[in-house]
Parts: C-alpha cells; structure tokens; sequence
C-alpha cells in the first residue's frame, strides 16, 4: 500500500471546488491538503474502474487473512489512508469552511461539502477498525472495517462525479453567456458606427 502522503483523496477537488466558488485565494492555499486528481496507486490503474486504494485495502485485507503479511506491515499500509483521512477532515477545521463557508455557498453546494466530510467520518471509522486488528484478531473487524471503508470511498467517488458534472455544466454555461455578451458589444459597435453621420463635404 505504498503512497506519498501528499496524494490526497479525489473527494477534496469538490470542496476545492467550492471554495473556488466562493472566491477566497486564502482558504484555497489551505484547502490544497487535499486536492488532487484522485486516489493514486503507485502510477496504475484501477482494474475494471475500481478506485485503486479500494484494490489495494482489499489487498491488504486479503494479504494479513493469509498471513503473507505482519501486522505491523498491515498497520503501516492502512495508517497511510488514515493519515490522508486526517488530514482531509483538518479542512473542515478551517475557520472558512466551519463558519464563513456555508453563507458563500449555494445549498446544493452545502450538501456536497457536508456529505463529502460525513463520508470522510465513516472512512475513518472503517479504517479505525482495520487497524485495531492486530489487537482483537476480530475477522469480523477486518470484514466491517473493510466494507465500511469501501463503501464510504465508492460513496465519495460518486459525489465527487457528480460534483464534477455539475461544475463543468456551469462553467460551459458562463463560457457560453461571457461569449454571448461579447458578440453582442460587437454587434452594437457596429451598429453605432454604421449611424456615425458622414463628414460633409466643403
């Protein structure tokens, strides 16, 4: 389960995104932590369109099942996740978002932002149980923990879809009207000078 702790979860662009929305530069600088273009795996691709922390958690779970890892290897993998888990859940600790945040944003934009962090808590609830393995050899803490931890991600996946959709929609939509309005100054351009009197002739 190899993975820099600065490849941050796919869920973060949405808030990234919103905060964009609600145009403080400040808050975007701290909102970066957990930026990114999605969930890396050492450079591979997700098999079949799995997210590929999915794969490698469930490898993980497999692999200390099987005893072909320690578990103190398991522990070090998981803790990767829960590390770029905690540091996802350290922007709703910005002043911005906790307080400012919601009066700037739109209330299908609150949504996002507050199902993206409720999905973010049940990650780490998962993954809290994963790593309390070692100490109970609970199969059913590794199998709860799991599916938790999965669901959670696949959720926030889906959120993040949609969260992208919707903004491309808007941009093209602003693309589209800034567009419009330039071509109607030209318009009117012309037709201004077309009524410019000629100059008389002496």
């Amino acid at each position: 389960m190899a993975s820099d702790e600065d490849d941050m979860p796919a869920w973060g662009g949405a808030i990234q995104s919103a905060l964009s929305e609600a145009g403080n530069e400040e808050d975007e600088k701290g909102i970066n932590v957990v930026s990114g273009g999605g969930l890396s795996a050492d450079g591979s691709d997700a098999a079949e369109g799995e997210l590929p922390y999915v794969i490698l958690l469930r490898q993980a779970v497999d692999a200390i099942k099987a005893g072909h890892i320690s578990d103190e290897e398991f522990v070090e993998g998981v803790s990767k996740l829960d590390v770029i888990c905690d540091n996802a859940l350290k922007v709703y600790a910005i002043p911005t978002v906790k307080k400012d945040l919601p009066g700037k944003l739109t209330e299908h934009q609150n949504e996002i932002v507050n199902s993206l962090e409720a999905q973010l808590h049940r990650l780490k609830e998962g993954l809290g149980l994963l790593l309390g393995y070692p100490e109970s050899k609970s199969q059913s803490d590794l199998d709860e923990g799991l599916q938790m931890a999965v669901d959670a991600m696949h959720t926030s996946a889906a959120i993040q879809k949609a969260a992208n959709a919707e903004k491309a929609a808007i941009d093209a939509r602003k693309k589209e009207e800034k567009a419009r309005r330039a071509q109607a100054a030209e318009a009117e351009d012309a037709e201004d000078g077309d009524d410019e009197p000629e100059d008389s002739v002496g």
